[in-house]
């Protein structure tokens, strides 16, 4: 019977030490799932933060776009009043292009010379006049 009582109380012990060694190990995971638990929480509140500040970053992308997508629909009319002066210019440089080339081709076209006499004259009383501003500003020094 003593060896009843032997094999009992080295079963004891072997329960008593794999007792205390599954509650260090408990232990220490309980404080590994309680670092993942604050870590976890702590992730938790810096998420938010990140989608909050990613809402509002989304909110003034947006009202930037719908800001650049009015001032476009405002420049529409500018390219097409560009577009519309170009399409003058053009005709306007061909009907100049023809006119020239019909006054090449006749040589002499009739009530032109008053205002070629015109446009001499106001180049004499141009020159003229500078010859004059640059006689008096000499004699004033």
């Amino acid at each position: 019977m003593m060896l009843v009582q032997i094999g009992v109380f080295i079963m004891a012990v072997s329960f008593a030490i794999f007792a205390v060694a599954l509650s260090k190990l408990l232990l220490r995971a309980s404080t590994g799932i309680a670092a993942i638990q604050t870590a976890t929480g702590e992730m938790e509140t810096k998420l938010d933060g990140t989608l909050q500040a990613l809402e509002g970053t989304l909110e003034e992308t947006n009202g930037t776009i719908s800001d650049m997508e009015s001032k476009l629909n405002a420049l529409n009319s500018v390219f097409l009043s560009a577009e519309q002066f170009g399409d003058a210019a053009k005709v306007f440089g061909e009907e100049l292009k023809d006119l020239t080339e019909g006054y090449a081709n006749t040589g002499d076209t009739p009530g032109a010379k008053p205002f070629i006499r015109i446009i001499q004259g106001t180049e004499f009383a141009k020159e003229l006049l500078e010859s004059w501003k640059r006689g008096k500003a000499f004699s004033g020094k």
